[in-house]
């Protein structure tokens, strides 16, 4: 009879309140572990990062080697996680639209003037399938150049992106 394999075999977890992270000269990610070794030029990547972003955060070495898992970042000392939140941020920019001011189709592929978080933009999607409805009136939208794109509600949108947006959903 075959043995369960337990989650624990395959995956390293790390405890959060024994890891140290800081930021080198160089503005690189750095951690110090249990056994006092410092890894360099760490990344960080979310396990999952639409469903849970904030748990199962893997520390990647300078090789893409996997060094091991949080948790979750709650759990981290109140400093570390300032730097978690902070690389995390960086490594999944993904501006918040706030507003569709038009939408202007060319050659197959879709102009769209927005409003985001960081100020007004201009971006261009390939297809429809570009726009993707998620859990809870959220929308994911890539652009032709692989950039990403939230609207973290759209019923939230003023009636003109609203009615904008309902055609790509």
């Amino acid at each position: 009879m075959l043995e369960a394999i337990q989650i624990e075999d395959e995956v390293k977890f790390l405890d959060a309140k024994d890891l140290d992270l800081g930021i080198d000269q160089y503005g690189d990610l750095q951690v110090t572990l249990p056994d006092s070794s410092i890894q360099t030029q760490i990344k960080i990547i979310r396990s999952f990062p639409l469903s849970n972003p904030n748990q199962f955060i893997c520390l990647i070495d300078k090789d893409k080697n996997e060094i091991g898992v949080i948790e979750d970042i709650k759990d981290l000392k109140k400093s570390d996680r300032k730097i978690v939140v902070e690389q995390l941020e960086k490594a999944y920019y993904m501006p918040k639209i706030k507003r569709i001011n038009s939408i202007d189709g060319r050659f197959g592929v879709t102009q769209w003037q927005i409003e985001t978080n960081f100020g007004p933009s201009q971006i261009n999607l390939g297809s429809r399938m570009d726009v993707s409805p998620m859990d809870n009136n959220r929308v994911l939208i890539k652009d032709v150049d692989g950039n990403r794109y939230e609207i973290v509600n759209y019923n939230e949108l003023d009636p003109k992106s609203h009615a904008l947006l309902e055609l790509y959903l």
